[in-house]
């Protein structure tokens, strides 16, 4: 893989061989612990060690220990290889050291051609590849961002509450795939006891992923085993938003921040990152809340909810969760650079997106798919869905407990590169993390007064107006958003092609896949972030998107909207993503009515888009608002406009539409609705001897009732007949449960204990997932196969290799390591000076005396046995040197799983 190459997580469905099956001597059995696994290929080095394992059926386990334990970051971990090999979801197994995945291919998979990414560097290979990407030149400059206007009202600034804090405990929650329990901690800030506020909405926060334990002594001793033992303490994550709690406070709000250090120490077992459980905790401290919430004049009508990185991921998963009959109701959410390894949003919940500019651990700004998701997902859904970019932030310093110099635990900036590059520490355009802070608390306030209270003189704050406030300091944002009664048109489904004025245009599919020829990047060398298109290899639902490319002012192009729209009171807009590679971008607009007058109108600000990232490693193709105000369009019936083109203003450029709306003045009314949602479960079968392959269906449910037809698109990978198979699923109104088959090929050999197909959900239309990823076990139920080990010869003649055979009575479906470890035997032994020096050499440092026998070195010799193979054969190699020494021994400690035999060859 490139050393530039970026890819986030894979949503697909993965397939895990899990264990092989052990029996008693003279079977086989599980690898001895610290083995290389049957049939490894490693690779080790200080950059830790690739192992791969062929698991059958055209199937690799591969693997990758650190040579240290990971950090503990919301980006996961992606296996990454060649476009030719099929690769699953990456887990982190409980040494929190490997990481492994299921790959798909032909042949075994070239450790050469394997990484482990973790935001954006190869951990398996030195240096830091973000370092190596990051330059200094020219870096850093501010944005052109004419036509911005300073709000009246500062959802910022401190309001004119006294305020209290305080701290509750609750009895720790069970939640399945976690030994340990979860605390529930809150640390609460309020108005105090006397102020006439009124009822009060709630404001929950909700950290993201970070290091659970810390000593106090020593800031370099790491810790995450959860409970945290002394003298570590565990890290306050929770009071990491106080700053933010003490403004709303005083603004009237009630607030409260939860910990959830305990899901932190243990998601890294649960597919799904931990999103269910962290929502399973908000629900329990919301359900605490409507019991408290007299006593503290709260109106639990009006939650609103803001998570952060994965606690981002997991309050919006509490939303999509909690009906409209709980005794609590979330009306908007705030999610701060947060992780969707779900493909998922909140139908029906406006939310904010806040995504850092300089983020270095979810690198990839994959929460943009939470306003995205949401764009084709009903008709009725109109809550608003911000994203709001925030240049010069990073990950961690929205959170004053992550922040150095703040922290009471060691801290660090996520950042990486030269200090004075673009992102760096002493650039100028880099946020302190004073401004960074500014920034969330008027951000958050500001998505609160407009979710909790209606206040849409914030509005422009999050619709893609140029718009700012004075708390915001010097700090730089752009937004965009769709819903909230916007009438869009996306490419294709939407609107068609329009015949070009000399601009080169055409529809593209929304993926990172340069070398296909309808993917959006095809011809692109590197994309650094693209959060609007999926992977190449995520087999995600895609999107169309319109592409202009010019060559010199006047030149446009653009879209024939399949049905009429009604810019009256409205104004236009349209989510464009400007190629920072290639050039400078001022358009204009021209409407046209269906009677064919038209006008080109000038954008907000004039028409420039500023380019996203000074070098290539900090780009980002992330789609602007271009806002057109129509009412200048003198002559064109502004009911009836059936073509909107861009007409290019400057000589070069290239851009991308993702979708235009007319946008109403203020935000529609929130329908009380939450879309259906579909859960998928685990089936576990016997495999069976049959000759025929079976289907198995794994089962879902729906969940809140089907009123119309609705879509899910189903991944799988690795089941025998077909390793991917990717297809949709169509849900008819009133519509309960259904299955996805999965297909398996039964056998009569031992197999792996299990082998787990599983199987992701994906939204389309009229639904929304909730569990979605399912799995298929299947158990394999053949008996292992003796084991049978004897001397190839019980004599042999000095100079020849003393051999022995390893032999099964049967064929395994999985790889069989052989190990064999020269030990004491019947005197006289072998002695050093009996064996070939480079043998010897490759295994035993330093000088051995040669009159020492051999087996005081214990040297050991390797084989092994891949899937269908019934036979392997030990050697140790002798030397011949014209000496009569008689008769010696050298005797194996064979090992074969749990067999464990000891064999004796006599040399002469």
């Amino acid at each position: 893989m490139g050393a530039r190459r970026r890819t986030r997580a894979v949503l697909v469905a993965v397939v895990v061989a899990v264990g092989v099956t052990a029996a008693a001597t003279g079977t086989i059995g599980t690898p001895a612990a610290g083995a290389p696994p049957a049939g490894a290929h490693a690779a080790p080095g200080d950059r830790g060690t690739w192992q791969v394992r062929a698991t059958g059926d055209r199937r690799y386990e591969v693997s990758w220990r650190s040579p240290s334990l990971l950090p503990t970051t919301d980006a996961r971990p992606v296996v990454t290889g060649p476009a030719s090999l099929r690769i699953g979801v990456a887990s982190v197994g409980p040494d929190r050291r490997t990481v492994t995945a299921t790959v798909v291919a032909s042949a075994p998979p070239r450790v050469r051609d394997l990484d482990v990414v973790l935001s954006g560097d190869r951990l398996d290979a030195r240096g830091d590849d973000r370092l190596r990407a990051a330059t200094t030149a020219g870096a850093g400059a501010r944005l052109d961002l004419p036509g911005t206007v300073t709000l009246p009202d500062d959802p910022g600034a401190t309001g004119p509450f006294d305020v209290t804090s305080s701290d509750y405990q609750l009895a720790p929650v069970k939640l399945p795939g976690m030994p340990e329990p979860i605390e529930m901690v809150g640390h609460v800030v309020e108005p105090a006891a006397d102020a006439v506020t009124g009822p009060r909405p709630l404001v929950l926060f909700l950290h993201g992923r970070h290091s659970v334990c810390y000593d106090p002594a020593d800031p370099d001793a790491g810790g995450d085993t959860w409970p945290c033992q002394a003298p570590q303490q565990e890290i306050p994550s929770q009071l990491g938003y106080d700053y933010i709690q003490q403004v709303l406070a005083s603004q009237g709000y009630a607030t409260v921040s939860i910990r959830v250090n305990g899901i932190n120490a243990q998601d890294y077992r649960l597919l799904d990152g931990g999103a269910d459980a962290r929502a399973a905790i908000v629900e329990r401290h919301l359900d605490h809340w409507a019991d408290i919430a007299a006593a503290h004049q709260v109106d639990m009508s009006r939650v609103v909810l803001v998570g952060h990185s994965r606690g981002g991921e997991g309050v919006d998963r509490a939303s999509l969760e909690i009906p409209l009959s709980a005794p609590y109701r979330v009306v908007g959410q705030v999610l701060i650079a947060p992780t969707d390894f779900g493909n998922q949003t909140a139908p029906y919940v406006p939310t904010v997106t806040l995504l850092p500019f300089c983020d270095g651990d979810v690198s990839d700004l994959e929460g943009q798919r939470f306003t995205d998701v949401s764009r084709d997902l009903t008709t009725g859904d109109t809550s608003l869905k911000s994203s709001v970019l925030v240049m010069g932030a990073n990950h961690n310093f929205f959170n004053t407990e992550w922040t150095p110099g703040l922290a009471a635990a060691p801290a660090w900036d996520d950042w990486y590169g030269p200090e004075r590059g673009e992102c760096g520490a002493k650039n100028a355009a880099r946020l302190t993390p004073q401004e960074q802070q500014a920034v969330g608390t008027a951000y958050v306030a500001g998505a609160v007064h407009l979710f909790a209270d209606d206040d849409q003189g914030v509005l422009p704050l999050f619709d893609g107006s140029r718009a700012r406030v004075a708390s915001l300091g010097d700090a730089q944002t752009l937004s965009h958003a769709i819903g909230g009664g916007r009438d869009v048109r996306a490419p294709q489904r939407g609107a068609a092609l329009d015949l070009p004025d000399d601009a080169d245009t055409r529809m593209c599919t929304g993926v990172d896949d340069s070398a296909r020829v309808a993917s959006c990047t095809h011809g692109l060398d590197y994309v650094a972030v693209h959060p609007h298109w999926s992977s190449s290899g995520e087999m995600l639902p895609t999107r169309s998107f319109f592409q202009m490319t010019w060559t010199a002012s006047g030149q446009a192009g653009g879209l024939v909207l399949r049905r009429p729209l009604d810019l009256t009171d409205r104004r236009l807009e349209l989510r464009t993503i400007a190629d920072p590679g290639a050039g400078p971008v001022d358009l204009r607009v021209r409407i046209t009515d269906g009677d064919g007058h038209s006008a080109v109108l000038t954008p907000a600000g004039g028409g420039g888009l500023p380019l996203l990232g000074k070098r290539e490693d900090t780009r980002k193709y992330w789609a602007q608002a271009l806002v057109v105000d129509p009412s200048a369009a003198a002559g064109v019936d502004l009911a009836d406009v059936t073509k909107v083109d861009l007409v290019s203003h400057s000589d070069h450029g290239r851009v991308w539409v993702a979708d235009l709306a007319a946008a109403p003045a203020t935000l529609a009314p929130v329908p009380d609705r939450r879309l259906a949602t579909v859960d998928i479960g685990r089936t576990v079968v016997p495999e069976g001897d049959g000759d025929a392959p079976v289907t198995v269906r794994v089962p879902f449910s729906v969940h809140g009732g089907l009123t119309a037809p609705a879509r899910i698109v189903v991944a799988t990978v690795g089941q025998s007949r077909g390793d991917v198979q990717r297809f949709p699923i169509d849900l008819a109104p009133g519509q309960t449960s259904g299955w996805v088959p999965v297909t398996y090929q039964p056998n009569r050999v031992d197999d792996y204990p299990r082998t787990v197909t599983q199987v992701s959900l994906q939204p389309v239309r009229g639904v929304m997932t909730d569990s979605w990823a399912g799995a298929l076990w299947v158990v394999d139920d053949d008996p292992a196969p003796r084991v049978t080990v004897r001397a190839v010869r019980a004599t042999v003649r000095e100079g020849a290799s003393a051999k022995w055979e390893v032999r099964l009575s049967a064929p395994t479906g999985y790889g069989t390591f052989v190990s064999g470890r020269v030990v004491r035997g019947p005197r006289p032994t072998l002695s050093v000076a009996d064996v070939p020096r480079d043998w010897l050499a490759g295994q035993v440092g330093g000088r051995p005396a040669p009159t020492d026998p051999l087996w005081k070195y214990h040297p050991s010799t390797y084989g092994s046995l891949d899937p269908g193979e019934t036979r392997t054969v030990l050697s140790v190699p002798t030397v011949r040197d014209g000496r009569d020494e008689g008769r010696e021994s050298v005797t194996l400690r064979i090992r074969v799983g749990r067999t464990v035999v000891e064999r004796t060859v006599w040399v002469r």
